[in-house]
């Protein structure tokens, strides 16, 4: 399906990766079958890199057979659990790719979603209290523009409601972000770069609180750059916002997978 075609990109905003090959670790002969059992036997049991393992000798030895899409469905989910992020986005490109007219279209692009989520968080950051908001954010961006594809494409899916709990959270998170570096510029006496930065937050992320708490710094801006007229404007959208204040939103829980059969 043609607008697809740009998926590609979309797994790999967050980090570009070279090809991968498999663990390098021989698994005994046998059939398709034989080989695929046994990796399903790993992934019930919840031992990943042995279910990889397997699925990896299915993939190389056997392509293109009727195992092959369920195979790389079940790499994707086995690369996440294992948190080998890297792989997981390879296989989903690599899955887009083969089969762009597959009905679990909006697993792989979910997946990609959680994946790209998940390189946004940083353990350090939880355990010491730091605000992931402050940090870079080119991954959550990536996990955003993948939750959005997914809701814009399938609408009806199973995972689009957490897509767009997810979406507001990031939304949230970026708009946070976007706060802290105008903060930072309105230090450093940086008006043109405060304002502007608050300006795109009005056009991203209107519907936050961190876009309200960012007015009165615009505003400042302005009237130090002798900007009386937005300045007023400014002081007549905070006036229009007094008083009202978006609530909090929290991270969506880590949600409880299951491989599509196809």
């Amino acid at each position: 399906m043609r607008k697809f075609k740009s998926l590609t990109l979309i797994a790999f905003t967050a980090l570009a990766v070279a090809g991968c090959s498999s663990s390098g670790k021989e698994v005994e002969d046998g059939t398709e079958q034989e080989l695929y059992g046994k990796s399903q036997t790993y992934l019930q049991d919840g031992d990943y890199s042995q279910a990889i393992r397997y699925l990896e000798a299915v993939k190389n030895r056997f392509p293109g057979t009727s195992y092959s899409e369920q195979t790389q469905l079940n790499l994707i989910y086995a690369y996440y659990k294992s948190q080998d992020y890297t792989k997981t986005l390879v296989t989903a490109d690599r899955f887009i790719q083969q089969f762009p007219n597959s009905q679990n279209l909006d697993y792989v692009l979910y997946m990609t979603g959680l994946t790209n989520f998940a390189l946004g968080e940083n353990f350090f950051q939880d355990f010491f209290g730091v605000d992931r908001a402050t940090r870079e954010s080119t991954s959550i961006k990536a996990a955003f523009a993948n939750f959005q594809t997914l809701v814009q494409h399938f609408p009806n899916s199973a995972y689009a409601q957490d897509a767009l709990a997810r979406m507001a959270y990031i939304k949230a998170s970026l708009a946070r972000h976007e706060l802290s570096i105008a903060k930072f510029y309105a230090k450093r006496d940086a008006h043109v770069a405060v304002a502007n930065r608050v300006v795109g937050m009005l056009q991203q992320y209107s519907d936050t609180q961190a876009t309200l708490d960012a007015l009165p710094l615009m505003k400042e801006a302005y009237e130090k750059m002798n900007l009386t007229h937005l300045a007023n404007q400014t002081e007549s959208l905070i006036q229009a916002n007094q008083g009202k204040r978006f609530a909090d939103v929290e991270k969506p829980a880590e949600p409880n997978l299951t491989v599509p059969q196809k």
